[in-house]
């Protein structure tokens, strides 16, 4: 009789063992799930938050003809130079002033004036002429929870860039004769 209760039990303890195996493993990959669906939503989120700030950069840009003093203007807290915007966003997006102790986000605007001929090279279908004066910018937002430095340059890549596009507008056009 002993023998037959101790199979009993050890067949048991077999199907206990492979239960719990197998639950800690769908556990286990129900973590990671949750984990990398935590990531998909916090990328789509700064996707869309950056879409937003650099949509009102370009607005920002366009209706002060890419001056960036009247830029400046428009957001007080940003950090300028002669021909750069630097804002700088909490977590939750929100605009901070001090970028190295709360700033998650960097938006970040370059321009600079060139001759309209040469902004403007690729549209020749509409039959105008663009001589002058034109202001190019370029918009990129960077992720920088694990940068040490502002970002004042856009690199051509790098893993920290959300967005990235280039904006520009006619300033002063010269008659044509």
């Amino acid at each position: 009789m002993m023998p037959e209760n101790n199979s009993r039990t050890s067949l048991f303890l077999m199907e206990l063992i492979i239960a719990v195996f197998f639950f800690s493993l769908a556990a286990a990959v129900s973590i990671r799930l949750f984990v990398g669906a935590h990531k998909l939503t916090e990328k789509s989120t700064a996707l869309s938050n950056a879409t937003i700030w650099s949509q009102n950069m370009s607005e920002a840009f366009y209706s002060c003809k890419g001056d960036v003093s009247k830029i400046a203007e428009l957001y007080p807290t940003a950090y300028t130079t002669p021909d750069s915007v630097i804002l700088f966003f909490d977590k939750e997006w929100n605009i901070v002033q001090d970028a190295h102790s709360e700033a998650s986000y960097e938006l970040l605007l370059i321009t600079d004036k060139a001759a309209a001929t040469s902004v403007y090279s690729d549209v020749n279908d509409y039959g105008f002429d663009y001589s002058g004066t034109a202001m190019r910018g370029n918009i990129a937002v960077f992720d920088i929870r694990d940068i040490k430095d502002v970002i004042s340059t856009i690199p051509a890549n790098s893993e920290h860039i959300i967005i990235n596009y280039s904006v520009d507008t006619l300033i002063s056009q010269k008659e044509s004769k």
